[in-house]
């Protein structure tokens, strides 16, 4: 009887462990699929530059560090560190049993090309990735995250040699990086593909196609990538071999294409994809209530001069053109700062209060256009003014405002365009201002006042100031909420851009989906933890 019993007990207890096992590994190792406006060209994390590369990056590559949902760094290749008293000489202990991910494919590879990878990850291996991102050669477009590095600039510009980078492999596995001068954002930079590691012997091997396909890429990350299909999609797969802080717990997370952020936002809704992030009115209102959305500040919509115009390049016209405006009976929120209210200094969110800006005021708006008309040598000016469609009653209402009260001299004009044809006329400089959102991957407010620095990726129309270069050169050496309120001040006050509207991005995440999270921009998405 006493055996019965036990048996029976023993039952029990075997049943309830396998059902609480089943039930607690119910939400793991699931696939999630999500959608980006265009597959990654490659699978290089040094030059790493939509969000589609970035989000693949962040997730098959462990940096130095991983962004947290709060956007603070926390420790991730590395086990320990220290930083000098000035702030200038860190010192990284990294974890010694990172390794690289080696497929099936790339073993085929390595074994064809007669070279033989040893997957340890070491200090050698970031600092090769990080002087990479700093050779002129390598064109990182993030370059500026690691810009702070000693000498880094120097040898970017092709002025110094590269053995003169302050990147020092102390041992296998310590690195030494000094800086240029402080920065209280560089671990955020060592958290970011353009820091990853790269394996030098494996990188010469694939003579040119680092990146490029499966067998040319090797990462130490949580995932790996597992598939590529030119046309369709990328999958990332669970690496069953990291041995890191942040195994995965999804089984793989396919990234698909589609441009349509409506169809996109229908297919989170009925959980086709796991998640996205939208804009438009249009989008938002198809996810359901059972969706979870989170809302960023992080767009302003701004008038936005072509200075690439012999034309707008006068002062006074553009003065002329925005203190002729009424801002309060354009827009119900009318905006008095460049910066969006989710980007920041030092962790702390820039103020408005003391911004300066040009003021609403006819009398001196018709002065600035006489100015500006006998400068050009001018009788008449025709000012070309694109939009995108849901843009387009605010630019009407913006050229009522010049033709009313400027007067017959000047001619506003109105293109409207959509989608690629907006960007294809955007991107050539075709218009004299244009009504656009401005943002970047990022939250830092002096890499977003950056925009407009003389020769930025992003500053498409062209601006040029010696003394805004100074202004955010400042800046980032002493990054304060002050000096970014007086950089703003300058763009405004010499009417470089008429800030409009803010808007909202949305982060939703579909119905029983949880732990997908993004820090601070949608490339810093990270799929590790997210079960459904």
């Amino acid at each position: 009887m006493f055996k019965k019993i036990f048996s029976f007990l023993i039952a029990i207890i075997i049943f309830t462990t396998c059902f609480s096992g089943c039930k607690k590994d119910d939400t793991a190792n699931k696939a999630f699929y999500c959608a980006v406006s265009e597959l990654p060209a490659h699978f290089d994390p040094q030059i790493a530059d939509t969000t589609a590369e970035k989000m693949v990056a962040l997730n098959i590559f462990d940096g130095l560090f991983k962004l947290d949902e709060n956007n603070v760094p926390q420790k991730c290749a590395v086990s320990d560190y220290s930083v000098s008293e000035d702030g200038l000489v860190y010192t990284f202990k990294l974890r010694t049993d990172s390794e690289y991910f080696i497929s099936e494919d790339v073993k085929d590879f390595i074994e064809e090309k007669g070279g033989t990878i040893d997957p340890k990850v070491t200090a050698e291996d970031f600092a090769f990735g990080i002087t990479r991102a700093v050779l002129p050669e390598t064109n990182s477009p993030d370059f500026s995250l690691v810009s702070t590095i000693k000498n880094a600039t120097a040898i970017h510009n092709g002025t110094m040699n590269a053995e003169n980078l302050g990147v020092r492999v102390v041992d296998s596995y310590t690195l030494e990086i000094t800086l240029e001068k402080a920065s209280s954002d560089f671990l955020y930079s060592l958290s970011q593909p353009v820091s990853y590691p790269c394996d030098k012997v494996f990188f010469e091997l694939t003579a040119g196609r680092y990146g490029l396909a499966e067998e040319y890429i090797i990462s130490n990350g949580a995932f790996y990538l597992s598939s590529i299909t030119s046309e369709k999609n990328v999958r990332i797969r669970k690496n069953e071999e990291y041995k890191g802080a942040f195994s995965a717990i999804p089984a793989s997370v396919g990234f698909y294409l589609n441009k349509n952020e409506v169809d996109i936002a229908k297919k989170v809704d009925d959980k086709t994809y796991d998640f996205g992030f939208f804009v438009s009115d249009d989008a938002i209102d198809e996810l359901g209530r059972s969706v979870t959305k989170t809302e960023l500040p992080n767009i302003n919509c701004a008038l936005v001069f072509n200075m690439n115009k012999d034309t707008i390049k006068n002062p006074a016209l553009r003065t002329g053109l925005i203190t002729c405006i009424d801002m309060n009976t354009v827009t119900e929120t009318p905006l008095n700062s460049v910066v969006p209210e989710y980007y920041q200094v030092n962790d702390a969110s820039v103020s408005t209060d003391s911004i300066e800006e040009l003021s609403y005021n006819i009398d001196s708006a018709r002065d600035n256009m006489v100015k500006a008309f006998k400068e050009l040598n001018v009788e008449t000016l025709t000012v070309e003014l694109l939009c995108a469609p849901e843009n387009e009653e605010l630019a009407k209402s913006i050229i009522s405002h010049w033709q009313k009260n400027i007067g017959v001299e000047l001619n506003g004009t109105l293109v409207v365009a959509e989608g690629d044809e907006f960007t294809k006329k955007f991107n050539g400089g075709e218009y004299d201002a244009v009504i656009c959102s401005l943002s970047i991957d990022s939250i830092n407010a002096v890499e977003y006042l950056s925009m407009f620095t003389s020769g930025n990726k992003n500053n498409l129309w062209g601006y040029s100031s010696e003394e805004y270069d100074r202004i955010i050169t400042d800046l980032e050496n002493v990054p304060t909420t002050e000096k970014a309120v007086y950089a703003q001040s300058y763009l405004l006050k010499n009417a470089v851009l008429l800030p409009l509207y803010a808007e909202n991005t949305v982060f939703a995440l579909s119905k029983g989906v949880s732990g997908i999270y993004f820090a601070g921009d949608s490339s810093n998405v990270y799929f590790y933890k997210g079960q459904k």
